[in-house]
């Protein structure tokens, strides 16, 4: 069902917006990229306002979080960061797997926390209090703007390339489209980011990731400083035993494959940060 599901949004709002597209790079000539970039900022917005809100519950079932210790400590926790948390929800992740996490978003002044009801089995109150002290340091530090400010940057760098490159006929002859008029715009774009553009996407999805892992350990030392050093620790270990996550792999693999700093890396810069803290 939530495969139909998902193909049906697929269809429904991926169709659309790849026509938009299309016509856009068509008709807006040589600055079609900025038309492009700004339709996506405005996509993107509208997405991140609505998704939460009607896509979401189509896969997942969203209570609030009954009253009690936790929702206590969550609020006093929010209110002493300024968080304009408006709503705690619990999700049913277990429907699909073990994995545990918690997660917020909304935009603004209208904030909401998730919380999987897997990480209520697995995880202390303690231990999800300091796990939302790492992702309300993510708010607190603008890691969320951040990373939308860079996928914004990233998306017009990407189209303004490709409108150096989508009328190049070599390009497409090589690839066995001949003639002026053989110059399809999906087809031109699949060619330009599997080639000309994949390996500048590599160095710059290099960067991001480095970006983000310092993103991590940032969010992390913040929640330390709070005093959660000892259930953040513990906190992240059931995480990371619970999700089957690789706890100590490769650094040089890691640092290129993975966007959140493996286990033992985690747990060594929050010990440190936390001796330095005393």
């Amino acid at each position: 069902m939530d495969k139909l599901k998902g193909f049906g949004l697929f269809v429904a709002i991926g169709y659309p917006v790849t026509a938009v597209l299309i016509y856009m790079i068509r008709w807006g000539g040589e600055y079609f990229y900025m038309y492009v970039w700004a339709f996506l900022f405005v996509f993107s917005v509208v997405m991140m306002t609505l998704y939460p809100v009607l896509i979401m519950p189509l896969f997942n079932k969203f209570t609030p979080l009954e009253e009690g210790e936790l929702r206590t400590r969550i609020e006093a926790l929010a209110a002493s960061l300024k968080f304009p948390l408006t709503k705690l929800f619990v999700t049913d992740g277990s429907k699909r797997s073990s994995h545990s996490n918690a997660y917020f978003f909304g935009l603004f002044k209208s904030k909401r926390i998730v919380l999987f009801d897997t990480l209520l089995e697995q995880a202390t109150h303690d231990e999800i209090v300091a796990i939302l002290g790492h992702e309300l340091g993510h708010w607190q530090l603008w890691h969320t703007v951040q990373g939308f400010v860079i996928q914004q940057v990233y998306t017009l760098a990407s189209f303004y390339m490709f409108g150096l490159c989508m009328n190049n006929a070599e390009l497409f002859a090589s690839f066995g489209f001949a003639g002026d008029s053989a110059k399809p715009v999906i087809i031109g774009f699949l060619l330009f980011s599997q080639t000309m553009w994949a390996p500048v996407e590599h160095v710059l999805s290099f960067l991001i990731t480095l970006n983000t892992r310092k993103n991590e350990f940032q969010a992390d030392a913040f929640a330390v400083d709070l005093g959660f050093d000892a259930a953040l620790k513990s906190g992240l270990t059931k995480l990371a035993i619970e999700n089957l996550s690789n706890m100590n792999p490769d650094t040089l693999y890691s640092a290129y494959h993975y966007s959140h700093p493996p286990l033992v890396e985690r747990l060594n810069a929050i010990t440190t940060r936390a001796k330095k803290s005393q």
